[in-house]
């Protein structure tokens, strides 16, 4: 059975965000009061409006590049997370074969994933956090810490080699759609 599901998290602002974004707002009304001050006084408005211009045009693209989202898609056994900027940009963070899943568990932030290295891709608010750990060639072991809704957490299961998959059948069992979204999913 091939297994199919996107799912679409928008990362909350931190206070990271909001200093960035107010020191852009910071650097683009100091830009355009030193272009009104030094151009102004020479009479050369023209240049003064086309430079403020394309300070508000960079300020509202730096800002937009403030603004993350994470697209977490599963494809039969692989699980794919894209980074996404401002709705503009596109980067595949990591592709994870869920054949070579060991542990899938809730992240709670308190303990350390036991890891060689990480990928961090959930939406800052710290509820229904998950974390993968799995083998790979190119990284060794890797941990992915996210947030996976209830079909993307059955489709990933689903791809798990049979005796991890045994392990989390619990899991599994909990997540699995009723037959009315069975149905729903269907039409």
């Amino acid at each position: 059975m091939d297994r199919f599901s996107e799912q679409l998290v928008t990362k909350q602002s931190t206070g990271r965000d909001m200093f960035l974004r107010g020191l852009y707002l910071a650097a683009a009304l100091l830009l355009v009061a030193a272009f009104v001050f030094f151009l102004g006084a020479f009479g050369l408005w023209i240049l003064v409006i086309a430079l403020s211009a394309a300070v508000v045009w960079g300020l509202v693209w730096l800002i937009q590049g403030t603004f993350i989202e994470y697209e977490y898609i599963v494809t039969n056994d692989d699980l794919d997370i894209d980074k996404i900027i401002g709705k503009r940009k596109r980067k595949r963070l990591i592709t994870v074969s869920l054949r070579s899943v060991k542990e899938i568990a809730e992240y709670t932030g308190d303990k350390a994933v036991n890891a060689d290295v990480s990928v961090i891709a959930h939406d800052e608010t710290g509820v229904g956090m998950f974390y993968i750990v799995s083998e790979s060639d190119k990284y060794g072991d890797l941990a992915v810490i996210f947030n996976p809704d209830k079909r993307t957490l059955y489709n990933m299961i689903g791809g798990f080699a049979p005796a991890v998959r045994a392990k989390y059948n619990e899991l599994y069992e909990q997540v699995a759609p009723s037959d009315a979204e069975k149905d729903a999913n269907n039409d």
